[in-house]
């Protein structure tokens, strides 16, 4: 082979790796390019601020947006809603004042301690707030509403809750003295029944259940129309089961579980009147239904038959199921709160003793109603509510339109009924702070 064609053939060979090596050293870049976009694409699609990450945050925002746009709609639709029915939301700044808190038609959240006019505490429970058109000194009806219901405050200074209770000095702190229940120990296994209230009055001496006795808590004993009835479902025992839910299997075991339970609540309610130094009446008499009862103007009175001894329990029932809360109970009034209700119209100068006690045509329901009380449609059952001028210190029908039932027993077959009309009957609710 010749020199040239040798010089030719290296020449091309050393082209040709030339040409290899630059297309190596390229696609080696070109791998590298590749890895190092891939790694870039993969943070920013999978990284902590890439674009899966940014759509998930994305819908978690939405989601959350959204929930708080309900939650703010549902909030304001709410706060209408108290407006409306004359009770708002909490403040930024909670009244301190029982005018505060009707001009800002604040809703307290927990029970609150507030003052009147003329500096004395007012205690508004939790869920309550002051209604538009309540007083605002106690002396004149202080009034709080959840919404629905009203109730009027009354307050109880330690001379009041003695007679109320008949306890020892109220600031030793010494619980009130509860007598022998009229069914005995081997009835009932609680002392825990009161005689404290017994009224000396006309027609009436303190002494153990006969037909000239009243007292609270305790068992109408009679077999035959009180608590103690047997083999009637409509009346007794068997109607305490049916309307209380109870489950005891006996006789004895109903009657002793009723007594324990009318035991409790009174003591919760001397307890609370006690420490808050006050109670609450119902504003009108009980309305709306059995299943759905209120306190409320302007609706039907829930009424039932004196003779249907049923109905009683019923309207206790019905009584304490119109405020349930951590906050507050509401129950059927006994009779010492009504009296202390009366006492404390004289002790206000709303009413006079012969206006409660003898004669008060001049400012109730009644078919000879008088003077301002002679109002259109007197004399006839009214819704509760029905006119201003058959109210007392911002509650109504105290006197007329219905009969009104209380827990104080009479005798050993019957309870004491209240603000006498027609025959018809009534239950007037009272309210205590828990």
């Amino acid at each position: 082979m010749s020199k040239e064609i040798m010089l030719k053939a290296k020449q091309n060979f050393q082209e040709n790796s030339n040409n290899k090596g630059i297309t190596l050293v390229a696609l080696v870049i070109t791998i590298i390019i590749i890895i190092i976009l891939a790694v870039v694409a993969i943070s920013f699609a999978f990284g902590d601020n890439g674009l899966i990450k940014r759509a998930e945050d994305a819908g978690e925002y939405y989601a959350n947006d959204t929930t708080y746009t309900e939650d703010s709609i549902t909030n304001v639709e709410s706060y209408i809603n108290d407006i409306l029915a004359g009770t708002g939301g909490e403040t930024q700044n909670p009244a301190t004042t029982v005018a505060e808190a009707k001009e800002n038609g604040q809703k307290f959240t927990d029970t609150k301690s507030i003052t009147d006019d003329s500096g004395d505490t007012v205690y508004i429970p939790g869920g309550f707030g002051v209604a538009s058109d309540s007083a605002t000194d106690a002396d004149d009806g202080v009034v709080i509403t959840d919404g629905t219901n009203e109730f009027v405050w009354i307050p109880v200074d330690d001379a009041s809750l003695t007679e109320m209770y008949n306890t020892t000095t109220p600031e030793t702190g010494v619980d009130i003295e509860l007598g022998k229940s009229s069914l005995n120990e081997e009835t009932t296994t609680t002392k825990l029944f009161s005689k404290a209230r017994i009224r000396d009055l006309e027609g009436f001496a303190p002494g153990v259940p006969s037909s000239k006795n009243l007292r609270e808590p305790d068992i109408l004993i009679d077999t035959t129309y009180g608590d103690a009835v047997t083999e009637d479902a409509t009346k007794g025992i068997n109607l305490i089961k049916s309307v209380f839910e109870y489950t005891d299997s006996t006789e004895t075991g109903v009657l002793k579980h009723f007594a324990q339970d009318m035991v409790d609540e009174y003591e919760a309610v001397f307890n609370s009147v006690r420490k808050y130094d006050g109670f609450y009446i119902g504003r009108y008499e009980l309305t709306g239904t059995v299943e759905s009862p209120t306190v409320k103007r302007g609706e039907p009175v829930l009424t039932a038959d004196y003779y249907q001894a049923q109905n009683w329990y019923g309207l206790k029932k019905s009584c304490s199921e119109i405020v349930k809360t951590s906050a507050a109970q509401s129950i059927m009034i006994y009779g010492n709160q009504w009296d202390e209700v009366m006492d404390w119209l004289v002790d206000t100068e709303e009413k006079n003793e012969s206006e409660i006690n003898v004669d008060s045509s001049t400012w109730g329901n009644y078919n000879d109603s008088r003077e301002e009380a002679a109002v259109e449609g007197a004399g006839k059952r009214q819704d509760a509510g029905h006119s201003d001028a058959w109210s007392a210190n911002n509650i109504y029908d105290l006197a007329g339109n219905y009969f009104e039932y209380t827990q104080e027993a009479n005798q050993t077959y019957n309870r004491i009924l209240r603000g006498r009309l027609l025959w018809q009957f009534n239950g007037r609710i009272s309210s205590f702070i828990s």
